[in-house]
C-alpha cells in the first residue's frame, strides 16, 4: 500500500470519525486517551470491552475510542510491548529476562518448552505491565490534549468556514416560525 494513500486514509479518519463526532472535546479527547491507553496495556483479547467499559465509567464517548485498540495485534505487537518491557525492567530496576523467554522457546523438545515457558513468563510479565501502564498513561495524556486541541481548532475553522444559520445554533429561525 503506497504510503500517501495510507496517510490519507488516516487524515480522513481523524477527520470523519473523531473531528466530526457530535459531542464536546472533552469527551471526544478522553475517549481517544482511553483508546490509546488500552491499546499499550497488554490486554490483547479484552481491549475492546476494556475501552467500552473505561469510556462509560468516565463518561467518555465509546465510539471513538474503540478503533485506536486496533493498532495492537499480532503485527504490532512486539513493536508496541518489547519497549513496554524495557521500560518496566528499567523502572524495576530487573535484569533483561526477555532472554530467558527466547531461551524456553529454543529448548529441545515440546515438553521442556512447556515447563521452561511458565518461568520465564512470569519474568516479564511484571515489568511489562509496569512499563504498559507508565507508557499508556504518557501516550493517552498526549493525546487526549492533541486531539481536544485538534476538535476545538476543527470546529473553529469550520465555523468560520461556514458560518451556521440561525436554525443550525438551536435558536428558533425567523423565517420558519410558525404563529
Amino acid at each position: 500500500m503506497p504510503v500517501r494513500y495510507a496517510l490519507k486514509r488516516l487524515k480522513d479518519f481523524f477527520i470523519y470519525r473523531v473531528l466530526h463526532v457530535d459531542d464536546t472535546p472533552h469527551r471526544i479527547a478522553l475517549g481517544v486517551a482511553i483508546g490509546i491507553f488500552v491499546t499499550w496495556t497488554p490486554t490483547i483479547t479484552l481491549q475492546m470491552v476494556l475501552t467500552v467499559a473505561l469510556s462509560a465509567l468516565l463518561r467518555a464517548n465509546k465510539a471513538v475510542g474503540v478503533p485506536f485498540v486496533w493498532i495492537s495485534n499480532p503485527f504490532t505487537l512486539v513493536p508496541i510491548y518489547y519497549p513496554n518491557y524495557l521500560v518496566g525492567a528499567w523502572l524495576l530496576r530487573t535484569p533483561n529476562a526477555w532472554d530467558s523467554v527466547v531461551a524456553a522457546l529454543s529448548v529441545e523438545g515440546v515438553w521442556n518448552k512447556i515447563k521452561a515457558l511458565p518461568a520465564a513468563g512470569w519474568d516479564v510479565f511484571w515489568p511489562m505491565w509496569v512499563g504498559s501502564i507508565i507508557v499508556g498513561l504518557v501516550l493517552g495524556t498526549l493525546s487526549y490534549f492533541a486531539t481536544r486541541y485538534a476538535v476545538v481548532k476543527y470546529r473553529a475553522h469550520r465555523h468560520r468556514k461556514h458560518p451556521q444559520r440561525p436554525s443550525d445554533c438551536g435558536e428558533p429561525d425567523p423565517e420558519g416560525e410558525q404563529g
